[in-house]
C-alpha cells in the first residue's frame, strides 16, 4: 500500500514537473516578436512608430499571459496638416474600434475629445489651430477562445489643422419657380453666426450642417434669366458662385375683376403679413415633400400665371390657386409653426405657417379655422379648419415667392437637397 502511494506520489510529481517545464516552455517562448502588427492610419497618413505600449499575450491559448510593455518614450509625431473638417482612423486587422481611444487636446491644453474610435467616426474639429493627438490602438479582453491579445499601442501625435471653407451649389443651375441651394462646406464651429449671402434674386436663410451651412435661394417667377452672382460671407472668408436661372413658361388666366381693396384692408394686410417677410431663424422644420393644403383639391390657377382682366394685364400670380370640394379640411402643408392665424380684410380667414429657414406657407381665404392659434406647432397634415372653395396657397422664402406645387414633388428641389456625408442639424 505505502509504494502504491509513493509510486502514485512520484506519477504527480513527475506529470507536475512536465506541464510546468511546458508551460515555461511556452511562456518564455512568447515574446515581443509575437505582439499584434503596428500601425494606424490617421488622416491618410500611415503611423508605423509607436511612443509605447502595454499588451497582455496569451500562452496556450490563455492559460497564461504574458505582459509587455513599454512606457512612452518617443517625441511626437508629426503630422502633414490635415484640410479636412474630420479625419479618418483606420486600425490594422489587430485592433478594434471599441478597444481603440482617441485623447486630442488644443495647443492650450484643452480637451476636445475623448473617446474610443466608434464616437471619432462622428467628430469634427471644432476649429483651425495646432492639436495633439494620444492614440491607444488596441483591442479590450473579449472572453473568446482561444484568447486574442489585449492591448495597446500608443501613438503620439501633433499636426495643424487648416480647413478653408467652400461654396458649393449642388445644382449650378435653377428654373423660374424652383428654390436653389448653397452649400458652404468646411466651415468649422458651424453653429455660430452663420454665413450672409448677397445675390439679387432674393434672402438666403442658412441652417447649420455638421460640416458646414446649408442655405435656401428663392428663385421668383419674375427672375430674369441668365446668370446671377452670389456672394457668401463667412468670418474673414468670401466666397463666390454663379446660378444660371432658367425660364419657364407661364399659362395666361383671365381673371375675374374683384372687389377693389380699400386703403385699410391694404394696410391691415401690409402690416400683419409683410411684416412676417424678414422674421425666422436658421432652424428647418419640414422633412420631405410637401403636400397639398386641402383634401381633394385640383389647381385653378397656377403659380406664375400672366392674369389678364378682359385684355388688360392684371399682374402676375404669385400663388397657387386651388379649387377645394366643399367642406374640405385644411391642413398645414408641412411641418412648422403657426406664425398668423385671424381674419383679415383683404384675404379673410388667413393661417400663415413658418417651416423655418425663412419658408413660409400663407393660407388665404378659409372657410373657417379651428384647433389652431398663432405659435402653435403644427405637423405635415395636420386640420386648420375648414378650406375655401377657392384656397390660396403661397409660399415665400424671406419677400421672394416659390412655385407651391414643385416643393410637392420633391425630388431635385433644393429645399430637399441633403448633402452627402454631411448630416444636417
Amino acid at each position: 500500500m505505502k509504494r502504491a502511494l509513493l509510486w502514485l506520489l512520484m506519477v504527480l510529481v513527475f506529470t507536475a514537473l512536465v506541464l510546468g517545464g511546458a508551460l515555461g516552455f511556452f511562456y518564455f517562448s512568447t515574446g515581443e516578436d509575437d505582439l499584434p502588427a503596428s500601425g494606424v492610419t490617421f488622416a491618410g497618413q500611415l503611423l508605423t512608430m509607436p511612443a509605447g505600449f502595454d499588451w497582455k499575450l496569451p500562452v496556450l491559448g490563455g492559460v497564461l499571459w504574458r505582459e509587455f510593455s513599454l512606457s512612452p518614450i518617443l517625441p511626437s509625431l508629426e503630422l502633414e496638416p490635415i484640410t479636412t473638417p474630420s479625419a479618418a482612423l483606420e486600425l490594422s486587422e489587430d485592433m478594434t474600434a471599441g478597444g481603440t481611444t482617441l485623447l486630442l487636446k488644443t495647443a492650450g491644453g484643452v480637451t476636445v475629445f475623448d473617446g474610443t474610435a466608434s464616437e471619432w467616426k462622428d467628430f469634427t474639429f471644432p476649429q483651425n489651430g495646432e492639436y495633439y493627438l494620444t492614440i491607444r490602438a488596441g483591442r479590450q479582453a473579449s472572453g473568446q477562445k482561444p484568447a486574442k491579445p489585449v492591448g495597446y499601442y500608443q501613438y503620439q501625435c501633433r499636426f495643424w489643422v487648416d480647413v478653408q471653407p467652400t461654396l458649393t451649389l449642388p445644382s449650378g443651375q435653377a428654373a423660374q419657380g424652383d428654390v436653389a441651394a448653397i452649400y458652404v462646406s468646411g466651415a468649422l464651429g458651424a453653429g455660430g453666426a452663420p454665413p450672409t449671402a448677397q445675390c439679387e434674386l432674393g434672402p438666403v436663410w442658412f441652417r447649420p450642417t455638421q460640416n458646414g451651412w446649408l442655405g435656401y435661394l428663392p428663385v421668383a417667377y419674375n427672375a430674369e434669366g441668365g446668370e446671377w452672382p452670389i456672394t457668401v460671407t463667412l468670418d474673414d472668408a468670401t466666397l463666390s458662385a454663379t446660378l444660371t436661372v432658367r425660364s419657364t413658361e407661364y399659362p395666361s388666366v383671365q381673371a375675374s375683376p374683384g372687389e377693389a381693396a380699400t386703403a385699410g384692408a391694404n394696410e391691415e394686410f401690409r402690416r400683419v403679413i409683410w411684416s412676417l417677410y424678414g422674421q425666422g431663424s436658421n432652424e428647418a422644420l419640414w422633412t420631405g415633400a410637401f403636400q397639398y393644403p386641402a383634401q381633394g383639391a385640383s389647381i385653378f390657377q397656377s403659380y406664375g400665371a400672366y392674369l389678364y382682366d378682359g385684355e388688360t394685364s392684371a399682374g402676375r400670380a404669385a400663388n397657387l390657386t386651388l379649387l377645394t370640394p366643399e367642406n374640405a379640411l385644411a391642413v398645414s402643408p408641412a411641418a412648422g409653426r403657426v406664425a398668423y392665424a385671424g381674419e383679415l380684410q383683404l384675404t379673410g380667414n388667413t393661417v400663415v405657417i413658418d417651416h423655418g429657414c425663412g419658408v413660409k406657407s400663407y393660407l388665404f381665404g378659409l372657410s373657417s379655422i379651428a384647433g389652431i392659434k398663432t405659435g402653435d406647432e403644427v405637423a405635415a397634415g395636420q386640420g386648420l379648419g375648414v378650406a375655401g372653395r377657392k384656397l390660396i396657397w403661397e409660399v415665400r422664402i424671406g419677400n421672394k415667392s416659390v412655385d407651391p406645387q414643385k416643393l410637392t414633388r420633391g425630388g431635385s428641389n433644393g429645399l430637399f437637397y441633403r448633402p452627402v456625408g454631411d448630416e444636417l442639424r
